[in-house]
């Protein structure tokens, strides 16, 4: 089993490389008895066509814990270790654990859920047992092309950061502030949000690092306003640029539950949000205290879960897709999104051409990469994304 930091054999002929990454995966079918590998059954061959295939994984594997103080408690968080049978049934090689459930149940938790996941060869970024850990490269290599990963997260509570003497996630922190837009009293504010410099800093630092050291780096973001269609949080933008300024060549990006626009910066590209792929959300009544919290009448808090009969959602909460990026010659040269569909079972599926869905999932993205000036491209079952 390759252990972290090592550089894993190539593979395969020819120089061309594959890399594939989807957003949010929670797997949770365990907890029920069901074959975990069952989440994965719609899509797991088109993920083992990638050389190198990303997600970001949200549950925490362990029996470990406890639930930690927060102002918004949760108990989603922890799943049973053997789901991880669904991630390594997938064929994802890379994951992120850096989220804002990461540290829900505490330390004991995190590092057993990374360690589970690396002795199932699975490479972790951006958490672990300690800050040098979660800001620890992962470096793959296939076909001669020497592919990096580091991962990041933004949407952290107090005490979720690693430190030199304690487990979390790397972190990218946030300030927000208010401003007032009108003299009316009671109109909306402006929402003005700051990268914390230091953490940015750091980020450059990692990125300079592992640059010299690959011929393609991607840095994985969970960032942004969950929940809310299109917006995106005014530091997205900043950090996204000073992290291709420093050497990143492409940018996934993930936590806001919906699929989000893309950006197109320098010619390296910007998925600010890759949506849910795979994300189970519990069935059973909540315990005592512990309550949901309402985003607005139609976007609530929760999300992809299994359906009552007759419910209504929204439809945009079953779009998904996935970012795929083709290397030649040791270079990015064309960078895509597959579009997919979230069925009733929290199972995710990609759509061919063909199918009526496809074109409804690409009007939805095409909307919010206009605000973004990011032309598409529709080929054959794939949609282009101009880079120049």
């Amino acid at each position: 089993m390759q252990k972290r930091g090592d550089v894993t054999g190539q593979t395969g002929s020819g120089d061309t490389v594959v890399i594939c990454g989807v957003g949010d995966v929670s797997p949770r079918r365990a907890d029920y008895g069901e074959a975990p590998e069952s989440l994965f059954s719609l899509v797991h061959e088109r993920i083992k066509e990638a050389d190198i295939s990303f997600c970001q994984f949200e549950k925490i594997l362990s029996n470990r814990g406890c639930l930690q103080y927060q102002e918004s408690p949760t108990w989603r968080s922890r799943v049973r270790p053997e789901n991880v049978r669904a991630v390594v049934f997938a064929g994802f090689d890379v994951v992120s654990h850096a989220s804002n459930h990461c540290f829900d149940f505490g330390p004991e938790a995190l590092v057993e859920s990374v360690e589970l996941l690396r002795s199932n060869g699975i490479w972790v970024v951006g958490a672990g047992k300690d800050i040098a850990d979660a800001r620890k490269p992962a470096i793959l290599e296939r076909k001669g092309t020497r592919v990096g990963f580091l991962a990041y997260n933004s949407v952290l509570l107090p005490e979720w950061e690693a430190r030199e003497d304690k487990p979390g996630c790397a972190p990218i922190r946030v300030s927000t502030y208010y401003e007032a837009q009108e003299y009316q009293a009671g109109t909306p504010p402006k929402v003005i949000t700051v990268p914390r410099e230091d953490d940015v800093l750091a980020m450059e630092e990692d990125i300079r690092r592992l640059r010299d050291q690959v011929d393609i780096l991607v840095v994985s973001m969970h960032w942004g306003i969950h929940h809310i269609p299109g917006i995106l949080a005014m530091y997205q933008p900043v950090v996204g640029h000073r992290a291709i300024d420093a050497g990143a060549d492409l940018i996934l990006g993930h936590h806001a539950h919906l699929v989000k626009g893309i950006e197109v910066y320098k010619g390296r590209v910007i998925f600010y949000s890759l949506g849910n792929f795979a994300s189970e959300m519990p069935r059973q009544a909540r315990p005592p205290g512990v309550y949901s919290k309402d985003v607005s009448t139609t976007y609530q808090q929760g999300q992809q879960e299994r359906r009552t009969k007759g419910e209504v959602r929204p439809r945009d909460r079953q779009y998904t897709v996935m970012a795929r990026c083709i290397a030649i010659g040791k270079t990015i040269t064309s960078v895509s999104f597959l579009p997919g569909w979230i069925n009733e079972r929290s199972e995710p599926e990609l759509l061919s051409r063909k199918d009526p869905r496809f074109d409804e999932v690409l009007r939805y993205v095409e909307w919010w990469c206009g605000e973004l000036g990011t032309g598409l491209k529709v080929e054959g079952d794939e949609v282009m994304i101009h880079c120049e």
